[in-house]
């Protein structure tokens, strides 16, 4: 069985960066008070952002494995 780890490319990565900030940005701003939902969307806005920084820039930064299985004729 041969197994791959599957990453997404670096610009594809930092695009998502990027797309995570603008969104974070876009939602401070436009909130004019604090509430629980600005919150939550702060901490997915840097989760985001974070996951796509992992990704990009780190070696280890696949998103998902890919293993082969054996050819089996019975199924």
């Amino acid at each position: 069985m041969q197994s791959w780890k599957v990453k997404p490319s670096k610009p594809a990565a930092i695009l998502g960066m990027v797309v995570g900030i603008a969104i974070l940005v876009a939602g401070i701003a436009m909130s004019h008070r604090f509430t629980p939902f600005l919150i939550l969307w702060v901490i997915v806005g840097l989760a985001v952002i974070g996951f796509n920084l992992w990704a990009a820039f780190s070696p280890r930064g696949s998103t998902y494995n890919m293993t082969s299985m054996p050819n089996d004729p019975g199924v």
